[in-house]
């Protein structure tokens, strides 16, 4: 019941709101999201803050990412690819495109809308537009809601539960693994804004990096199969594809169906918590200022993404694993890199980096339900929260929470619907910004 009721929300009414209004979005702004790509990676790399006494673009960034690249989005590919074939890789691309442009108003609205808590940092985010904005201040709430309960699932319980099964089958106990995350999250998430983002800014390129380096090393190592590889994905979007050895055809509809909707929640576009996280940046520059340069940054994170998304799905095809049967998702791409490597043990480059992207996943989602709760109550709740979301890390390791990742999802469905809304009611607030012709020659052309 449960899993109808999502794929009814994915398949009517979210794919398709993302897909049309990221489309009039993109058509609306001309395609800013590609246009001036390389400008948002000057604005990017140009604000750091190595002391990370500030919050700042690169550190946004990093937390931005550390939410998006959890543990599905690398088990999640190896499923992308065995419901929907090699051409769901290209319509991801196609949705994050799209989506792109929602993390663009979105994050340019909540610096607009922001304001400063007791300890002088700066919050905002969906319920703040949407609050102030609309004037929607019980939909605001419902959306802080939401939030925290994302949080305690997909956030916290749902990545613990995804990362015990290597680490089970490596020889770790669950109960170890659930306990020592538990202790590393509890040193970054009691110690604040600054910590949470100077972990960020060195764990998340940390992560990426290697990941990434370890997908090159396998294409680069495969040459001969890469041209192939890309071939496949794009026959396999456009015309419907089959394979001996007992693998089902697949339609440019099914491709389509599981590339829109991997690449909608890979990258978490249109559910608000990039906005909450860009909202914290502490610039010099003007307020209509940051709106516009942070809206410009936060299309950068679907980018790198996307990148990791297209490197596993490479590694996966490259090496003919997403073909073996009996494997599912984890294991697949653990196949995936024994192979690439020629090395048992190469298996673990996967297990690694799952503990990575979990502990990162659960840091970006405590600090956004930490936010929410700030909405709702005070700062005074925030710790109370944090011990609570640091002592049920472990159950996550425990049990299966299966049901629990599928009401999780609901849950994230109707923050993105609630988000749009506001996004769509509030668009005319950034188009007034990005059409100011003197504000948009100096930070889009001169800078």
């Amino acid at each position: 019941m449960l899993d109808e009721l999502k794929n009814l929300l994915s398949l009517y009414l979210l794919i398709p709101m993302v897909a049309v209004v990221g489309l009039a979005f993109s058509l609306h702004f001309r395609f800013v999201q590609c246009t001036h790509m390389l400008k948002a990676w000057k604005f990017f790399i140009g604000d750091r803050d190595p002391s990370g006494k500030r919050s700042s673009s690169f550190s946004a960034v990093s937390a931005v990412l550390g939410g998006n690249l959890g543990t599905g989005n690398i088990s999640g590919i190896a499923v992308a690819l065995t419901m929907g074939g090699p051409g769901a890789l290209f319509w991801m691309w196609v949705m994050a495109t799209f989506g792109a442009i929602l993390k663009f108003v979105g994050c340019a609205l909540g610096i607009l809308f922001r304001q400063k808590d007791e300890k002088g940092e700066f919050v905002g985010g969906p319920m703040y537009y949407i609050s102030k904005g609309l004037g929607l201040k019980r939909t605001a709430k419902v959306y802080c809601l939401l939030a925290i309960f994302a949080a305690l699932t997909v956030g916290n319980l749902v990545q613990m539960n995804s990362l015990a099964l290597p680490f089970t089958q490596a020889g770790v106990p669950p109960i170890a693994t659930g306990i020592g995350m538990s202790i590393l999250v509890a040193l970054v998430v009691l110690g604040g804004l600054h910590r949470f983002s100077q972990v960020a800014s060195i764990v998340v390129p940390f992560m990426a990096v290697g990941y990434i380096g370890s997908c090159l090393f396998i294409v680069l190592f495969n040459l001969d199969r890469l041209v192939p590889a890309i071939e496949l994905i794009f026959h396999s979007a456009f015309s419907p594809y089959s394979v001996t050895g007992g693998v089902a055809g697949f339609a440019v509809l099914q491709a389509m169906r599981v590339g829109f909707d991997r690449g909608l929640f890979a990258t978490d576009v249109g559910v608000g918590i990039d906005s909450i996280i860009h909202s914290s940046v502490d610039s010099k520059s003007s307020m209509t200022e940051t709106a516009l340069t942070q809206g410009l940054i936060s299309t950068l994170s679907p980018l790198i993404v996307m990148l990791v998304c297209t490197l596993t799905g490479l590694v996966l095809i490259m090496t003919d694993s997403w073909l073996v049967t009996g494997l599912e998702s984890t294991n697949m791409c653990i196949e995936a890199f024994k192979r690439g490597f020629s090395l048992p043990l190469a298996g673990q480059i996967i297990t690694v980096t799952l503990f990575f992207f979990a502990f990162t996943t659960i840091l970006t989602w405590s600090f956004c339900a930490d936010k929410a709760i700030e909405f709702l109550f005070s700062r005074k709740m925030i710790r109370p929260f944090q011990y609570l979301f640091v002592a049920i890390i472990p159950l996550g390791a425990l049990f299966h929470v299966k049901v629990v990742w599928t009401v999780a999802d609901i849950f994230m469905n109707l923050m993105l619907i609630i988000n749009v809304i506001g996004l769509i009611g509030l668009i005319k607030h950034v188009s007034l910004l990005y059409a100011n012709p003197e504000r948009k020659r100096v930070y889009l052309e001169s800078n």
